[in-house]
């Protein structure tokens, strides 16, 4: 089961708060409420900062995908990835030299990212 994460500084703030390992990005969400109003004085967040939180909130765990996920049928499978890029240059790798594919077409890249499992 992934966790989440979220750094008050990735969104430009001049502070050193952080949630680390919250069970759900809405749990994070509640959290972060209490913070920004007990140390920023922010007592509603606005929907453009808010899209900003959303884009930084990482999740933290060990990232998986299988191929038979999105239809191909060769059997590879990445466990234990680091992170979902590390997972991406790691298929990229793969395409090229067992697909022939010198790179990844949008559509099938969408279908791979909403494919992709964290554990």
């Amino acid at each position: 089961m992934p966790k989440y994460t979220f750094k008050c500084e990735d969104v430009g703030m001049d502070c050193g708060f952080e949630i680390k390992n919250a069970g759900t990005e809405d749990e994070l969400l509640e959290m972060l409420k209490i913070h920004a109003k007990s140390s920023h004085g922010v007592t509603s967040i606005p929907p453009d900062l808010l899209n900003k939180i959303k884009q930084n909130i990482k999740k933290v765990g060990k990232y998986y995908f299988s191929c038979a996920s999105v239809g191909m049928n060769c059997g590879f499978e990445i466990m234990g990835a680091q992170s979902e890029q590390e997972l991406l240059d790691e298929l990229a790798v793969h395409a090229k030299m067992s697909h022939g594919m010198s790179s990844i077409p949008q559509d099938t890249l969408n279908k791979i990212k909403q494919n992709i499992k964290v554990m």
